[in-house]
């Protein structure tokens, strides 16, 4: 431990002082290239406070089950005299966990059952309840079954055979947090769709990436290009024709795109990674494929005797969703029966809306154009003011993205470059029908993972299994993972072994030596009296 922290006289306001300023300067000067696992010994209700606002990606933990085991310590969590007490004092440390989670964080809270009496007690699900009057939103319960479980001892109950781990995120970020499933996915052994370019030919087209209504048109024509690309010809209700690419069958309707800022080289793949570019001058450069070359198409023949009008596709269903079409829910194969399959018009490009209103605002307050003139120059009403937002929680709700033609009448009003004109403007075809997700299966909410013996005198462990799933899907490769009730230290190994930062705090100072058998890098180990 740091010689500065030795001292009995030192008060907690002074270590928060201190670390706080260390912390951050591991996120500047280290620029979050050497990866570091630290220690926090004391109350967590004090350890909280010497970390920064806004650090933590991902919470990973499962705090003392109440009435389970005595860890002989007088702020210990978990032997209150009621369980509404045991409830009230974890509510007083997670509403401390929302200062330093990140807008785009995630929180998953491991917490079992526990029985009084012979009554089940719904300490778990009242605890979530309570979660969500003090500011959280549940986004899952995630049902961990143990394929393992210990028989249970008494004969008229069945076994308990789960526990819950709930995914939180603070309320106002539900519209907008980190989680990636593609990590989890289940392979499928075939997800190719497969058209032969003649069946393409009469589809119905869909665009409503324009300022009036949606319009219509027919596939009329296909072309390939160069690299093998599709690109089709469509005719459109008003007699236009344009061509547009359309997209791999089996891919994502969208490309990701990976943003570089050329002063910090940091690189941006998702929304979490732009509050590390925050303090940043400059704006991220999208790095996009090769420019598609539309000089070289060549048209594929078509069978003899081929009729647009006869190879237009139609729709004959007559089912039972007909009459009653609201009935059909978010059913996939409900809307293909009503509506059969047909081509969007998208971006082909998935986009960071808040880069882009950083953007926007920037250029917006260079040339001195308010949004209400903005507004009147397109023809719009309170419509401008929505691409500038980017106010932490509403970008999936109140900020929106210009269209590609509003874009282009942008640049021309407030003078902006071309850095991300190819990023807002290109699109593609995309096929509307019933398909699986083309990287997997979503992984479900119930993850059967067997529980692991563990010799040490930490008796209550993590499985690594769990914590890696959270970890993988709750928190960005480069992100700072924290469990406030460390124990054992499993989430400082298996963040360690998944090269995330991670940060553990314990009240028992003598699990020192049991979680450094664990964790092989520790960084630094700090003690908050």
């Amino acid at each position: 431990m740091d010689s500065k922290y030795k001292s009995k006289n030192i008060k907690v306001k002074d270590i928060v002082k201190e670390q706080s300023s260390l912390w951050e300067n591991n996120i500047e000067n280290n620029n979050q290239k050497e990866k570091f696992v630290k220690l926090i010994f004391g109350d967590v209700r004090k350890a909280l406070d010497i970390l920064p606002d806004n650090f933590i990606d991902c919470i990973i933990t499962s705090p003392p089950y109440w009435k389970q085991r005595d860890y002989k310590h007088k702020n210990q969590i978990g032997q209150e005299s009621s369980y509404y007490d045991y409830i009230n004092n974890l509510i007083g440390v997670f509403n401390k966990l929302k200062r330093i989670l990140k807008p785009t964080g995630t929180f998953f809270l491991n917490i079992g059952y526990k029985w009084q009496e012979k009554e089940l007690l719904l300490i778990p699900d009242l605890l979530a309840i309570e979660m969500q009057r003090n500011g959280w939103a549940l986004i899952n319960k995630i049902i961990w079954n143990k394929p393992n479980a210990m028989p249970s001892s008494f004969e008229k109950r069945f076994s308990n055979v789960y526990e819950p781990v709930y995914l939180f995120v603070k309320k106002e970020s539900k519209y907008n947090y980190y989680l990636s499933l593609d990590t989890l996915r289940i392979p499928l052994k075939d997800n190719i769709i497969k058209r032969r370019p003649e069946d393409i030919i009469g589809y119905e087209v869909r665009s409503s990436l324009t300022k009036k209504e949606s319009k219509k048109g027919l596939i009329s024509k296909i072309f390939k290009d160069g690299k093998n690309n599709l690109w089709a010809e469509i005719i459109w209700d008003d007699n236009n024709k344009t061509n547009d690419l359309i997209q791999d069958f089996s891919q994502e309707s969208q490309l990701e795109v990976i943003l570089l800022c050329e002063k910090c080289f940091k690189k941006i793949e998702n929304e979490a990674d732009i509050l590390n570019h925050y303090y940043c001058d400059g704006f991220p450069k999208p790095i996009l494929p090769e420019k598609n070359n539309l000089d070289n198409l060549e048209e594929i023949s078509l069978p003899f005797l081929f009729s647009l009008e006869k190879a237009s596709k139609g729709n004959n269903y007559s089912g039972k969703f007909l009459k009653n079409p609201e009935n059909r829910g978010a059913s996939p194969g409900a809307r293909k029966s009503l509506f059969g399959e047909y081509f969007v018009v998208q971006r082909r490009f998935k986009i960071f809306q808040p880069i882009i209103a950083n953007y926007l605002r920037y250029w917006k307050k260079k040339t001195n154009v308010s949004t209400k003139r903005i507004d009147e120059i397109l023809g719009y009403k309170d419509t401008a003011s929505h691409w500038f937002r980017r106010d932490t929680g509403s970008w999936g709700k109140g900020g929106s993205i210009p269209l590609p033609e509003d874009w282009l009448k942008l640049k021309e009003i407030l003078g902006f470059d071309d850095i991300y004109d190819r990023w807002l403007t290109e699109t593609h075809l995309v096929l509307q029908t019933v398909k699986p997700h083309p990287k997997g299966k979503n992984p479900g909410d119930v993850w059967n993972i067997k529980t692991k013996p563990f010799m040490d005198a930490h008796f209550a462990v993590f499985p690594e299994e769990l914590v890696r799933k959270c970890m993988e899907a709750g928190c960005p490769k480069d992100g700072t993972v924290l469990d406030p009730f460390a124990g054992s230290g499993t989430v400082g190994k298996v963040a360690e072994e998944l090269n995330r930062n991670a940060i553990l705090i314990e009240l028992i100072p003598e699990y020192l030596e049991i979680i450094k058998k664990r964790v092989l890098n520790i960084k630094e180990v700090i003690y908050v009296k």
